[in-house]
């Protein structure tokens, strides 16, 4: 065929596509009513697929990155209630010790001052309580005043008050069995597991650091980060499987003692627990674990993803209704997996859903007058 022929035949056909093209958008109807819904037909109908929304899977499974922690409630860290000089320690890391075992000593200048002023206190109790007897005797034999006599009382209350606070300070210093030694002791039965003082170191009340950490390590917490998106899918209750990095083919069952109520800023998680018996001490503090966590789900259905329009913060789905119009409905999301995701509330199983055309929807009722 002759070139200039070709040239005439495409540019024909061209102009016959481009007028199909016309037509076929000229068939393009759509309404939206006053309620809302849009009625759609024409060639643009044809796009639109629509899906009864599945009942949603009522057990769900998360994966948690986690490590080993202690009991809380049963560690406790301790440091120096009063300013010295470490003069002894009994233990060492690894001792189990009982309560009351001392762990420490501390000789410790504040206690001999504490036990000074109650020195002090207590005879002036003495000296004050022979004052106010004296007057007593004075103005009951008609030579004292009422005013020396209730003067002699008054301090003689002032001096049994000083005493009493002087006696509860030193008591509160560890200081009430006469020596100026402050004896430092475990208040749980359980393992020493961390000692950070030597003898001769010098302590004072404010210091952050603990000089000795006892713990009793029959118990021990597994801290599970869930993620901000994950939060709704894990609950107080829900069974957990917990495998640590030691012991990859043992496998620990328990549950979900407690969700944190706070997100962290840095990480956007939260702490989920698991508290686990710990009788043969295989479970240490600081091991990686990784914790399984099944339950339910309230989630009212599950529809594809792509059947979902995002509005900022907002997410909407299209129905058809009985006429045969759509319908805009807001729903709230669950958890996605794979291509489909789940609806926590805003449809239900069986409600015909709009998974391909939706964004054609959203268009035309835009557009629509």
């Amino acid at each position: 065929m002759h070139p200039l022929r070709v040239v005439a035949f495409l540019f024909a056909f061209l102009l016959i596509g481009c007028h199909g093209r016309g037509e076929a958008k000229s068939k393009v109807t759509h309404e939206r009513r006053p309620d809302g819904s849009l009625v759609l037909s024409g060639e643009s109908a044809a796009y639109v697929r629509v899906e009864p929304a599945s009942p949603a899977c009522l057990e769900h499974s998360r994966s948690l990155v986690a490590h080993v922690s202690y009991d809380e409630r049963h560690v406790a860290k301790m440091g120096p209630p009063v300013g010295g000089r470490v003069a002894k320690i009994n233990v060492v890391t690894g001792d189990t010790v009982k309560a009351g075992t001392v762990l420490l000593t501390i000789h410790a200048p504040d206690i001999a001052s504490a036990q000074a002023a109650v020195t002090n206190a207590h005879s002036a109790r003495l000296l004050a309580e022979k004052v106010a007897a004296r007057a007593a005797l004075v103005f009951k034999e008609g030579a004292g005043s009422e005013a020396e006599k209730q003067q002699a009382d008054a301090a003689l209350v002032q001096a049994q008050t000083e005493e009493q606070r002087a006696t509860a300070a030193l008591a509160a210093l560890g200081g009430a069995h006469g020596t100026s030694d402050y004896a430092l002791r475990s208040p749980i039965d359980g393992t020493v597991v961390e000692r950070n003082v030597s003898v001769g170191t010098a302590v004072s009340a404010d210091q952050d650091s603990p000089l000795v950490t006892v713990a009793d390590l029959a118990t021990v917490w597994v801290l599970a980060d869930v993620y901000e998106r994950d939060l709704p899918t894990v609950h107080i209750g829900d069974a957990a499987t917990v495998q640590v990095l030691a012991y990859p083919d043992r496998k620990l069952e328990g549950q979900i003692t407690h969700v944190g109520e706070v997100v962290d800023p840095q990480t956007r998680s939260a702490r989920a627990r698991v508290e686990l018996p710990n009788p043969d001490r295989s479970l240490r503090p600081g091991m990686f674990a990784r914790v399984e966590v099944r339950g339910s789900t309230s989630a009212a259905a599950e529809v594809p993803t792509s059947a979902l329009l995002a509005r900022r913060d907002q997410f909407f789905v299209f129905l058809k209704n009985s006429d045969g119009s759509y319908g805009q409905r807001e729903v709230h999301i669950g958890e996605q997996h794979g291509e489909h995701t789940t609806i926590v509330s805003g449809i239900g199983s069986g409600d015909k859903v709009v998974t391909e055309g939706a964004i054609l929807l959203d268009t035309e009722s835009n557009e629509a007058l």
